[in-house]
């Protein structure tokens, strides 16, 4: 098989997987995403590994759109930074398997703080999600990682398309305006372009 073939076939099954999440969106997203719009503390949202890089950027995002966030590395929370965690806060926990040692231990901790915990799992079963308000299911088929399932490629992908839309959802909500998203970017071409487009 060459690479081209190679790529055809990955983008294909992530396309389908993709397809496949979207019929199974539930009651669910709809219940983070009311959670996440009217938090009265901060957003604090983590994982580890592939998944903590995805939930840095699900964090990032959702600054942009009005809803104060901080990402937290499930690792460091272990070692003082769980203080952090507030009862009024929501956390956002990643974790494929929901068994992730770092993350299952920050879940203990969040859990007798009272803070609410949504998780983003395969495994809703899973120690993270027993202890979890709410939870998104997120099926993916094992072709999309290789090495039987264990790395998280396609996996990732689907956690990031599923904070996508609870992105999308939120500014829905907070009917944030355009100004709040441009003046979080005073630094870089996003100011530029902005202040172009005032001149016109």
């Amino acid at each position: 098989m060459d690479i081209i073939e190679i790529g055809k076939k990955v983008l294909l099954s992530e396309a389908r997987m993709l397809q496949q999440l979207a019929g199974e969106l539930d009651g669910s997203l709809e219940q983070a995403v009311h959670l996440l719009a009217n938090c009265k503390g901060h957003v604090i949202v983590s994982g580890v590994g592939t998944t903590g890089i995805v939930a840095r950027r699900f964090a990032h995002l959702l600054c942009n759109v009005g809803c104060p966030a901080l990402f937290l590395h499930a690792g460091d929370s272990l070692h003082g930074s769980s203080g952090a965690i507030k009862e009024d806060d929501v956390v956002v926990l990643l974790s494929k398997t929901g068994e992730t040692t770092e993350t299952c231990k920050l879940a203990e901790i969040v859990s007798k703080r009272g803070a609410a915990i949504i998780t983003l799992t395969a495994r809703p079963e899973s120690t993270i999600g027993k202890l979890s308000k709410i939870i998104i299911h997120l099926d993916t088929p094992p072709e999309v990682d290789p090495f039987e399932g264990l790395m998280a490629v396609g996996s990732s992908l689907a956690m990031d398309a599923m904070c996508d839309t609870m992105v999308f959802g939120v500014l829905e909500l907070k009917g944030t305006p355009r100004d709040h998203f441009v003046n979080g970017h005073p630094g870089g071409i996003i100011a530029k372009m902005a202040a172009e487009d005032s001149s016109k």
